[in-house]
């Protein structure tokens, strides 16, 4: 693995199962034009990092966007972000900007996200297998992942025949009435990764809401499907982390490239513990 510069040795990543460990250091390597920014060295920061370091090949500048005295360098070519707090940082002019696990909507033609939701034709595949009988989908979203995703997403359910009812909301108050008048229109609901709109009140209102309805609660992560949502589909960390490394090979080797990339290998996990309880619709293996 790359050793990055500019940080002392021992420095740990904290929070994975893996107990993955950078090693950085404590000399100066030759300066990069590319820096991995995270805005924190634990949990799914450290695991897509770890991913993009692997995949990359290539030498890089490691930062931590939380450390007090961080500043990016001023000589960057390419930046990759990990997480809202470094897609912030103020990158100089010019820096091709690719950022991962922040919910913000490319500002920038110089600016590349890797989504945090789902290639939408390939979601939607996923929950009608799972629930045959879809045929409507609200989807909850407050700014994330945007207008754009949402016509994509109206196009493939156009193609398989579910239709879509976008229910932006402003916060996560209007949750109840929503609900209420989604009643008897909707077959399911699909929570987008929108930090807007995901408390703890708001995940228990909406895993109870879908328990006693029987109405399948589709979530943004596998998290949300161990505290009561039906189940996700949806790239884990390590994957945004590879998708990150694939498009900065991209870039360097000139290709014209989508403002977004959507990450490989989504899998749906599906809560068995409450499929009977909470009779969702759902089909048997």
């Amino acid at each position: 693995m790359i050793k990055p510069a500019g940080l002392k040795k021992k420095s740990m990543l904290a929070g994975l199962a893996s107990c993955i460990l950078l090693v950085f250091s404590a000399g100066e390597l030759p300066a990069a034009d590319l820096a991995a920014v995270v805005s924190g060295k634990a949990g799914p920061y450290a695991a897509a990092y770890a991913a993009f370091s692997d995949a990359l090949g290539m030498p890089h500048d490691f930062y931590d966007a939380s450390a007090p005295d961080f500043a990016p360098p001023a000589d960057i070519l390419y930046a990759v972000a990990f997480g809202a707090k470094a897609a912030a940082v103020e990158y100089p002019p010019g820096t091709r900007l690719i950022y991962a696990l922040a919910p913000v909507t490319a500002r920038s033609r110089s600016w590349h996200e890797i989504s945090m939701a789902p290639q939408p034709a390939e979601a939607l595949a996923a929950y009608k297998k799972l629930q045959p009988g879809l045929k409507q989908l609200a989807v909850f979203w407050a700014a994330y992942p945007g207008e754009k995703y949402m016509e994509e997403l109206r196009r493939a359910g156009e193609a398989a025949g579910i239709g879509i009812i976008s229910a932006k909301l402003k916060s996560p108050d209007s949750f109840p009435e929503r609900l209420r008048y989604l009643m008897g229109k909707m077959d399911a609901f699909w929570l987008m990764p929108d930090p807007v709109l995901i408390t703890q009140s708001s995940l228990m209102m909406l895993a109870n809401f879908s328990c006693s309805n029987g109405i399948p609660f589709y979530a943004p992560t596998y998290a949300l499907v161990v505290h009561g949502a039906t189940a996700s589909f949806a790239p884990d960390f390590p994957e945004a982390g590879a998708a990150a490394a694939r498009v900065i090979a991209a870039l360097r080797r000139g290709d014209k490239l989508p403002p977004v990339t959507y990450p490989e290998r989504t899998t749906l996990r599906v809560n068995e513990e409450l499929r009977d309880k909470c009779r969702w619709p759902l089909a048997r293996k």
